[in-house]
């Protein structure tokens, strides 16, 4: 909130900070973000519905790129890249919509969504695409940049942000994680968690949890993050450990446009070496990740 109605001095102090706790930890706490929290109680609504009703709603086609419901055992995101070949199942059900930028159309429509999703999924889309653009506006003042350079990237019908609404299990068999250990794939992840631990984070090679708080946002980088500022700010890995008791999330995943080239940004901070990756567009990317992380 300093950032958005502070003096110029407030804004630049937000931005340091901004800069410093994604160039040490890759990870921060927005409070103030005016988000409902509503989206996470119509989330349990759903989940509790029968399997047959949910099943309704169910996403036929590739696990990543069809919107809708998906049951347990399809995902395994600790194998994101390819190389976990032994990476187990997340204990998770998943609900998936997508958003255009540019037209506002969200995918399923309105009309085909579940009934407990056809005011609060609209709404806390519209709400998150203002918060993702807020947080560029920061990022652009924290890397010295010129208005609008990351979030031009964002604004035509082949930039799509995916709502994921999530509920997590007690991992069978005994097993460590929830979730498995990965970065997202993308531009920055807004994370919307109820008051159940489970959140996970990697800094300098050791885990913390992350507590939840009331009317605050977790914000982590995706790996585009990584590579437009050349590793000067991290994509934080971060997983769900196991959890005891029921958990609900809703994520909001900020994907550029799929025809965006993604290379190092013309920051002194981004450039003070040779670009360690090589220019990939965001649809190369997206089938790489996507196709190894799905079980199906």
């Amino acid at each position: 909130s300093k950032f958005l109605i502070g003096t110029t001095e407030e804004k630049k102090q937000i931005a340091t900070l901004f800069d410093q706790a994604f160039h040490q930890h890759g990870v921060i706490r927005l409070i103030n973000a005016n988000i409902t929290s509503a989206i996470i109680d119509k989330t349990k609504e759903f989940f509790a519905l029968d399997e047959k009703l949910k099943l309704k709603y169910y996403g036929n086609g590739s696990y990543y790129g069809t919107p809708g419901y998906k049951p347990p055992g399809l995902e395994a995101v600790g194998n994101y890249k390819g190389d976990k070949k032994t990476a187990p199942t997340d204990s998770n059900e998943i609900y998936f919509t997508f958003f255009k930028a540019q037209s506002k159309e969200i995918d399923p429509s309105i009309d085909q969504l579940p009934d407990v999703f056809r005011q609060a999924v609209p709404e806390y889309i519209l709400k998150g695409r203002q918060l993702i653009s807020d947080v560029h506006q920061i990022a652009d003042l924290a890397l010295e940049l010129n208005e609008n350079i990351l979030d031009k990237n964002y604004t035509s019908d082949h930039a799509t942000f995916t709502l994921r609404l999530a509920k997590y299990y007690p991992p069978k068999h005994d097993e460590p994680l929830s979730l498995g250990e990965h970065q997202d794939y993308l531009g920055f992840t807004l994370i919307h968690n109820d008051d159940v631990p489970g959140l996970e984070v990697n800094v300098n090679g050791r885990w913390f949890g992350v507590e939840s708080k009331p009317k605050t946002i977790i914000v982590v980088g995706g790996e585009f993050i990584q590579r437009w500022t050349n590793d000067y700010w991290i994509s934080v890995l971060h997983r769900v450990g196991a959890v005891h008791q029921l958990r609900y999330s809703a994520l909001l995943f900020s994907g550029p446009d799929m025809n965006s080239v993604i290379d190092t940004l013309p920051c002194e901070k981004c450039t003070l070496e040779p670009s360690k990756y090589p220019p990939i567009t965001v649809y190369e990317h997206m089938e790489k990740r996507n196709a190894a992380a799905a079980r199906n």
